[in-house]
């Protein structure tokens, strides 16, 4: 199969990851605070995913023979990566706290499935990832892999160069907004503006997550592939970072991985100053 082609089919894939991702986090952010018009949107969504599922079904039997995939080894499901749905902790008066998940009412439950009764969101995808380097080996599939690892590879790139981007004009909203509001109307809008940025912020992180994971699964263990550094809520925050230098002893503190990873800050946008 030629590279193309599978790139085309594994991008299709990512966005249905996506989507999943972003149907687990309404559910456990709102629980039963789901209203009934929200949760036939979310159910709407679910339809659409379902859609996008079975069209990757019928790209994947083009290049995947998963003829014995469920006697040899089970498939991979797609992880939560719930622990960056509030991963900002940052300490401010006025700042609006965040509800904890609830639980799921009844009218959330009724949604699409397959046939076998799965939530769509919870089938897994037949890739080299999902069902491992050694199984990929196995049935002679490790082109494959490698190329799903390159292309993972670039995913959690670009991922980490997301996540610069919002942290970088997070910090600027700090130094712009939060810290110059002095009415309650200016704070909830400065506030408002940041939690925007933190959601994009906690998007990019379970996607460079999702990416990491299943580049190390496509991945040969014998080899010499570059590494894709475990990603930490802590590695998320800015607020040591808000007043660099300008803050006594902040010049020499090292910031988190992410901000020496691949590209080059400097090529990250007009916000990066603030974070240096």
């Amino acid at each position: 199969m030629k590279y193309s082609e599978f790139r085309n089919v594994l991008s299709n894939s990512s966005i249905n990851a996506v989507h999943r991702l972003e149907i687990r986090y309404q559910l456990r952010t709102q629980g039963s605070q789901l209203a009934v018009e929200d949760a036939q949107i979310l159910e709407n969504k679910r339809a659409r995913l379902q859609k996008l599922i079975d069209m990757f079904a019928h790209q994947s039997d083009i290049f995947l023979n998963h003829e014995h995939t469920e006697e040899d080894v089970p498939i991979a499901a797609l992880g939560d990566y719930s622990e960056y749905d509030q991963a900002d902790d940052i300490d401010e008066s006025g700042v609006p706290q965040i509800s904890e998940p609830a639980h799921l009412g009844e009218h959330q439950r009724r949604y699409v499935t397959d046939s076998s009764g799965v939530n769509a969101e919870d089938i897994p995808l037949l890739l080299p990832s999902s069902l491992g380097w050694d199984w990929c080996v196995l049935h002679g599939h490790t082109s494959l892999a490698k190329k799903e690892a390159t292309l993972r590879y670039a995913q959690a790139t670009d991922a980490i160069h997301r996540i610069r981007l919002a942290l970088g004009f997070k910090s600027a909203l700090f130094r712009t907004q939060v810290r110059h509001a002095r009415t309650q109307k200016t704070k909830s809008r400065a506030w408002t503006a940041v939690h925007s940025v933190d959601a994009a912020v906690h998007d990019h992180s379970r996607i460079y997550s999702m990416a990491r994971d299943a580049y190390i699964k496509a991945s040969d263990p014998s080899g010499d592939s570059p590494a894709l550094p475990l990603l930490q809520v802590t590695d998320l925050r800015v607020d040591t970072s808000i007043l660099g230098a300008a803050e006594v002893g902040q010049r020499n503190r090292q910031l988190p991985w992410i901000w020496s990873f691949g590209t080059s800050t400097s090529q990250d946008g007009t916000w990066m100053g603030d974070c240096e």
